[in-house]
């Protein structure tokens, strides 16, 4: 029997809210103040009910439809088409969330229901149990958001692409003809390898906490690094020791109970954004990304989540089920 398929299973299950309605809802909400915000600016043509160019400034939709020129049309549907995901990125947000505080629990609340009796009597190791958490934080967890954000988007698109053509402006051949609008989708998808890397020392160190701690894991997990931190900025402050207050909070802090957010790692790759374009936004985005495999600080920080990994397993293995 293929156990690690039923504890991915039985994790999905149990984590249903945060998994599946969190992204949902996020997703729904977003639907409707997007698309509710195209139609009233549709329907009532008021002058600041909807804004589409970057200064901000409100325009009326239909007038900047009805006055769009031919070169005007092509760029607009070739931004359409491989920028389209950007209405989802809270959904990204919310994934950051749902794993930390997953992560958080997932050892810990096993034992405080005490239903960890019960799956230890399986035949299931404390090692299989521990990496389907840390696959479904990592694996499960960013799929399902991304396949929500995708939905979002398109549905997003395509009643944009509807409303445009009621009004004369005809953008379904020029999106769907780009071979950009289909690539993204796999360019999107092609960032989980990066952040399955980049979170796990996020994941690892709050899995081990979520072992360890008997109670108030929370507290535990965020309170000893961030107290810490407040601590030697004191002690720098009135001694003026030659701590590296900087790197702490960036390294300890901002890395070691971030990473789980989506696009974290960003601000630690090379700048070659400057010549970015509606053409190669994501491709760019894509290959600074993968950029961090030839950087010490994916790997360093890789090799730390999975000691904190084999700690949660020991940690599962001899804890009292109290």
């Amino acid at each position: 029997m293929n156990s690690m398929k039923w504890l991915l299973k039985r994790e999905y299950w149990e984590h249903i809210g945060g998994y599946f309605w969190a992204p949902a809802v996020v997703s729904g909400l977003l639907a409707l103040l997007t698309i509710g915000s195209m139609l009233l600016a549709t329907v009532a043509g008021s002058q600041d009910s909807f804004h589409l160019d970057g200064n901000n400034a409100a325009i009326n939709l239909q007038q900047a439809l009805n006055d769009i020129s031919d070169p005007q049309k092509i760029e607009f549907a070739k931004g359409l088409a491989v920028g389209y995901p950007a209405v989802a990125m809270p959904l990204m947000f919310t994934l950051g969330f749902v794993v930390f505080f997953y992560c958080l629990g997932c050892l810990y609340d096993e034992r405080k229901d005490r239903s960890i009796l019960f799956w230890k009597s399986l035949p299931v190791s404390d090692r299989d149990t521990v990496v389907s958490k840390a696959l479904t934080a990592l694996v499960v967890g960013p799929i399902i958001a991304i396949a929500f954000a995708l939905a979002l988007s398109l549905v997003v698109l395509f009643t944009l692409m509807v409303l445009a053509a009621f009004h004369g402006l005809n953008l379904f051949g020029l999106v769907l003809g780009d071979t950009n609008f289909y690539l993204v989708i796999a360019q999107i998808f092609s960032f989980i390898p990066v952040y399955v890397l980049w979170a796990l020392p996020t994941v690892g160190y709050l899995m081990f906490v979520s072992s360890w701690a008997k109670t108030k894991p929370f507290l535990w997990a965020v309170g000893v690094p961030v107290v810490g931190g407040v601590i030697l900025t004191w002690v720098n402050t009135l001694a003026g020791t030659p701590f590296v207050l900087e790197s702490y909070w960036k390294i300890i802090v901002a890395r070691g109970l971030g990473s789980v957010f989506p696009g974290s790692w960003l601000g630690q790759v090379a700048e070659t954004n400057s010549n970015m374009n509606p053409d190669n936004a994501i491709s760019v985005l894509l290959a600074n990304t993968y950029s961090l495999l030839g950087t010490a600080n994916l790997w360093i920080g890789v090799a730390i989540g999975l000691a904190f990994l084999a700690g949660a397993v020991t940690m599962r293995r001899y804890r009292d089920e109290g």
